[in-house]
């Protein structure tokens, strides 16, 4: 059983060390466990899934009234196959963040903040048993709307500072290589070049991105010991509608390791 816990039931000396994030800027390290699920219509109608791993590194700034965040080098790698076959996917992932927050509300025993985030990221699948349909790539630039749950809890003896966040797509803009099924295809001069590419608006009605997590922070201790970790599960999905009717989903599953070292 989960409680929030009153203000008044914490310990005055934990107040700024458990419940609130010291305010300064944080160099951020953050690793973790995936297991992806991908199915691109333009690849195949199969769904792949695999084990994979997670990396990021970042700069995040903690303030009365905002957060500000800059996820400089995010790269995501995941090994997936199809149920019933061989053929091996190599899905890569990498892109960079910045991410504003305003403390909306902030009473003793929870906080909220809301803020919006600007996402550009690409991602790779590459299949070189599939021949001539081996590469497939999402180039993809993104504002998304983010909101942020803070409270005190007790949960198996113990108090914690749980952390929740949700983020959805606005709109974006996005490069989609190839067009078709076919990755190469002979040119004019008897060369060879990437078959044809797409390009459209990111809107609600042919693209959605849900990032939603669920973390539980704590501090590393000690009163001159202002840095603290996360641990939580996050998932990530996104879907986009493309042109004759192939489709693209891909979901990330991930438990995330989160390092913050002050700074200043």
């Amino acid at each position: 059983m989960i409680a929030v816990i009153p203000h008044n039931s914490l310990h005055a000396n934990d107040d700024d060390t458990r419940k609130r994030v010291q305010h300064g800027v944080y160099f951020k390290s953050d690793h973790g466990l995936t297991w992806g699920v991908l199915m691109d219509q333009r690849m195949s109608n199969l769904h792949y899934e695999g084990p994979g791993g997670v990396v990021n590194f970042g700069r995040r700034a903690h303030r009365s009234h905002y957060i500000a965040e800059w996820s400089f080098a995010r790269i995501q790698y995941n090994n997936s196959r199809p149920v019933h076959g061989s053929t091996v996917v190599e899905n890569v992932g990498a892109g960079l963040r910045y991410l504003h927050l305003r403390k909306l509300y902030t009473p003793s025993d929870y906080n909220i903040n809301a803020g919006v985030q600007a996402n550009v990221f690409a991602n790779l699948r590459m299949a070189p048993r599939l021949g001539n349909s081996y590469l497939f790539a999402d180039l993809i630039a993104e504002l998304r709307p983010q909101a942020d749950l803070e409270f005190g809890s007790r949960f198996l003896w113990r108090e914690w500072n749980v952390e929740l966040s949700m983020a959805a797509s606005l709109l974006g803009y996005t490069l989609r290589i190839p067009e078709y099924g076919v990755s190469l295809e002979l040119d004019k001069d008897g060369g060879i070049r990437i078959q044809g590419y797409e390009e459209f608006f990111l809107l609600p009605h042919n693209y959605a991105h849900v990032t939603t997590g669920v973390f539980f922070r704590e501090s590393f201790r000690g009163e001159s010991n202002p840095n603290w970790l996360r641990i939580g599960y996050v998932w990530d999905y996104y879907t986009m509608a493309g042109s004759h009717n192939l489709n693209m989903n891909n979901a990330l599953h991930q438990l995330v390791f989160e390092f913050y070292f002050r700074m200043r």
